[in-house]
């Protein structure tokens, strides 16, 4: 929960209320109701529980509204800055090979992509740190109902914006979808942070003694949480709906990434409106500006739809079978990738984040020198008047070079060829091949470089290049009336994608718009659920998900492990230390050392016979503590580092003199007690100690629980279980099963009680 601590004199109107408080004047504003004032505290906080935000109708539709321009806006300016950089830097490319050779174009080129990776680097490391990365895994384990501090802030949304662009210009073989979703999640936040607070702060009585005022101002997290949560899905369905032109295709990513575990009902609603909205004005502006930015949205905009057969269907399953288990083994090499340069850099770490700017400015060096280099191994070929716009490169006046066409050249530029029906004899397999050893090979080996990245595209990619070269070889040794390479691309852009991603709906529903054709529908479909199995068989997760697992985010999967089937309750509760338990009254050293437990977030407050009257939070006790010591009746200094002081410094008078102040200053708080009972929440969730683990997940992964009581039959206070704690033994039940645990385990065992040590 976030707090404001209450400073009477400080608020808005506070004269006002006085006078009223007092009998000599009458309200003139109305007050909201169970708001409470900073004269006449809420006896108790109200609280709505989980999952729930009662906001007005209007403030909800605004924010929403606000998000959906505002990303299109964003979306609009970010492609029109990088169609224009890259459009620069591919020019001085083409007039340096023109004018003064290949080779040195070569190193002009690969110059000018390590000062954008330099420029890149340098502002990720000193204005925005949390930039270098996607920001996938952390937005996605926010959705999921989890606590992520300092995730979404202002800096981070203009600094991953800014960073994004400079990732794309520089070349690197990564989309934007990735930090895309998760700037749209990160303006929702920030929207709704500043015009849903009024409607949920509220001020509640803590009686600090002598203060000008006695109620502490405090949030209810829970709806704030919850309302912040539904505008952020709308802002990363936003974000992909632009991205493909697809709103329907928003909407159901964001569904299948945060699972229906996290989605509300009506995030349903507001996304359709939300992303209608975001691509409609999208569309707009991309319109308003001519062709060179609508080759950044991957979308067919004239189609030449040309159907499939029968005869290609064999062809298809062939090209999933292949590609399913490809993509569970690039993704394994994706994350020995990432270990080994985070143990390299663990090892230079005396040198961050220099050794991790050097890492990111070589590879974009070593990016466009493969580029450039590969590039020249290909065979120049006439250019045809109906033909998509290709890359010259070396090649002469009404040439173009195919390989070029496909690597230098932007991400979304190069699935728009391979999945074009009019180019079908203008690629060839052999360049194709040596595009996809090339871009994948630097795909790979980008996973944990410190620069905004988006697998989609990415993946699409490589999966395009896949099915184009099996489309080439139907072409050359097939039978006549069969499916053209562009379609045999799509199926294998959605095989590498559900495979990479493990998707299915969101997959079909991104390749079918790129391709403005419905009849795709049934072969794309086909291939994703084949290619979705075998992945499956050899990946339990996909990237994203074990992304989460090593960088410790906090995340509870929709379904328990396997492993939780043999536990109870009573052995799953927090170590919980004996100073975070409080009761309704206690004195503000009670709540000093309940406060310095810092892995503990949620307090149970247990009145006489050890019953639990529910739970306080961290917040709440701060936010009642600043109002204390507002009032001077607290000492917040360190009173014992004055006392040693005084020792060494000035001698026993003026120990005595602090030693009294001391005495005085305890013996005048005597009587005076923090009612904890106040800011608790109502009948708290309790659980029999005896329950099964199964049985307890569901209340947290699916009704939002933050905090339940373990109690015996008599009702007596056992332990606590948190979401927190609960994600940290899911955690440790997974890599057990990862490890084999639960199989060396028959059904005769699954009555045994198991817990895994921490």
């Amino acid at each position: 929960m976030s707090l404001q601590s209450a400073r009477g004199i400080h608020d808005e109107g506070y004269f006002q209320d006085m006078l009223v408080a007092v009998g000599l004047a009458k309200s003139c504003t109305p007050r909201k109701t169970g708001a409470g004032s900073p004269m006449r505290g809420l006896r108790r906080i109200k609280t709505s529980g989980p999952q729930t935000h009662k906001l007005p109708f209007g403030v909800m539709w605004t924010i929403t509204l606000i998000t959906a321009v505002t990303m299109a806006v964003i979306n609009f300016f970010t492609i029109w800055i990088i169609s224009f950089a890259v459009e620069w830097k591919f020019n001085t490319l083409q007039a340096m090979v023109d004018n003064l050779g290949v080779w040195f174009a070569i190193v002009g080129f690969t110059g000018i992509c390590s000062c954008l990776a330099l420029c890149c680097t340098l502002f990720i490391h000193t204005c925005a740190p949390a930039a270098g990365g996607s920001g996938a895994p952390e937005n996605k384990g926010f959705l999921n109902g989890n606590e992520m501090p300092e995730l979404f802030t202002l800096q981070n949304l203009v600094g991953r914006a800014i960073a994004t662009m400079l990732a794309n210009v520089t070349g690197y073989p990564v989309g934007r979808e990735g930090p895309t979703v998760t700037m749209g999640s990160n303006l929702a936040y920030l929207i709704t942070s500043g015009m849903a607070l009024p409607f949920v702060r509220q001020w509640v009585d803590v009686d600090a003694p002598g203060s000008a005022t006695s109620a502490a101002t405090m949030i209810d997290e829970d709806r704030f949480e919850h309302a912040k949560r539904i505008v952020c899905t709308v802002g990363g369905a936003c974000g992909m709906a632009m991205l493909f032109d697809s709103p329907i295709g928003g909407i159901v990513y964001m569904f299948e990434e945060i699972t229906s575990s996290s989605w509300p009902v009506e995030v349903t609603f507001r996304a359709f409106a939300g992303t209608c909205v975001c691509a409609l004005l999208s569309r707009a502006l991309l319109n308003m500006c001519g062709t060179s930015t609508k080759a950044f949205v991957v979308y067919e905009w004239n189609p030449q739809p040309q159907g499939w057969s029968w005869r290609d269907v064999p062809f298809f399953i062939l090209l999933a079978v292949l590609i399913g288990p490809f993509s569970a083994f690039h993704t394994r090499a994706c994350l020995a990738v990432a270990s080994a340069r985070q143990k390299l850099m663990s090892r230079l770490a005396a040198y961050n984040p220099y050794s991790k700017m050097a890492d990111a400015v070589l590879y974009g060096g070593l990016v466009a020198l493969t580029y450039s280099l590969v590039a020249l191994s290909a065979n120049c070929k006439h250019t045809a008047q109906d033909a998509a716009e290709f890359v010259r490169y070396d090649c002469e006046e009404g040439k173009y070079n195919p390989v070029a066409s496909l690597l230098l050249t932007t991400s979304e530029g190069a699935v728009k060829r391979l999945f074009s029906r009019h180019d079908a004899n203008e690629i060839h397999f052999r360049n194709e091949l040596l595009a996809f050893v090339s871009y994948t090979s630097l795909n790979i080996g980008l996973t944990g470089v410190p620069v905004p990245s988006g697998n989609f595209t990415g993946s699409m990619l490589i999966g395009g290049l896949i099915g184009r070269m099996m489309g080439a070889l139907v072409r050359d040794y097939g039978k006549p009336g069969m499916a053209v390479s562009g379609v045999y691309a799509m199926v294998g852009s959605a095989s590498m994608l559900a495979g990479f991603k493990q998707m299915a709906v969101a997959v079909v529903v991104f390749i079918t718009g790129a391709a403005n054709d419905l009849g795709l529908i049934p072969p794309l479909m086909l291939a994703v659920t084949i290619a979705l199995l075998l992945n499956k068989l050899i990946n339990e997760r996909g990237f994203d998900e074990e992304q989460i697992l090593r960088k410790a985010i906090a995340y509870l999967p929709a379904e328990p492990p396997r492993l939780l089937d043999r536990t109870v309750a009573l052995e799953l509760c927090d170590d919980l230390p004996s100073e975070a338990v409080l009761a309704p009254e206690v004195d503000f050293r009670a709540i000093k050392a309940a406060l310095e437990q810092d892995k503990v977030d949620c307090f149970p407050v247990l009145k006489e016979g050890g019953h639990c009257i529910g739970f306080t939070t961290r917040a709440r006790l701060q936010a009642a503590m600043e109002v204390w010591e507002a009032s001077g009746f607290i000492d917040s200094s360190d009173r014992g580092a004055a006392l040693k002081e005084a020792v060494s410094d000035a001698g026993g008078e003026q120990m005595g003199k602090l030693v009294s102040a001391a005495v005085a200053r305890e013996s005048s708080f005597t009587g005076n007690v923090l009612p904890v009972k106040r800011l608790t929440e109502r009948a708290p969730y309790t659980i029999l100690e005896d329950m099964p683990g199964p049985r307890l997940y569901t209340l947290f992964a699916k009704a939002g629980a933050k905090a339940a009581c373990v109690i015996s039959e008599r009702g007596e206070f056992k332990g606590m279980i948190s979401r927190k704690g609960l994600i940290e033994t899911t955690r440790r039940y997974e890599e057990a099963s990862d490890e084999g645990l639960d199989e060396t385990l028959g059904d005769d065992d699954e009555e045994q009680s198991l817990v895994v040590p921490a």
